[in-house]
C-alpha cells in the first residue's frame, strides 16, 4: 500500500503476525555501482506479475514464510527484514527490470 494508505490502518497482534508488507526495489548498475531505489510507479504492476506467477505455478502459500519460499522457488530475489514483534513482517522484492 502507499504510505498514505498504510498510515490509515496497521494490523496488530495475531493479524500482524500473519501479515507481510512487500516493498519493491529496483536494482541497477549506475557508473559501475549497484544502486537500489524504491519502485513507486511500477509497484502495482510488479506485484500484479508476482501474483500472476504464483497463480500460474499453483502456489497457495498459507503463511508469510511459505510465501517467501514460493517466491524464491519462482526465482524472485527476496530479502526479509528482521521481524518486529506486533508488526507485519517486512519483505523486499528486488527486481532488475520493471
Amino acid at each position: 500500500r502507499s504510505s498514505g494508505y498504510a498510515a490509515m490502518w496497521r494490523p496488530t497482534g495475531r493479524l500482524a503476525e500473519r501479515t507481510l508488507a512487500v516493498r519493491v526495489l529496483h536494482e541497477q548498475v549506475v557508473n559501475g555501482e549497484t544502486r537500489r531505489s524504491v519502485v513507486s510507479h511500477f509497484n502495482k504492476a510488479t506485484k500484479g506479475r508476482l501474483v500472476r506467477d504464483l497463480m500460474l505455478a499453483g502456489a497457495a502459500p498459507r503463511s508469510p514464510g511459505k510465501l517467501v519460499e514460493a517466491l524464491r522457488d519462482l526465482k524472485y530475489t527476496v530479502e526479509e527484514q528482521p521481524p518486529v514483534a506486533g508488526r507485519p513482517r517486512q519483505l523486499d522484492l528486488v527486481v532488475a527490470e520493471l
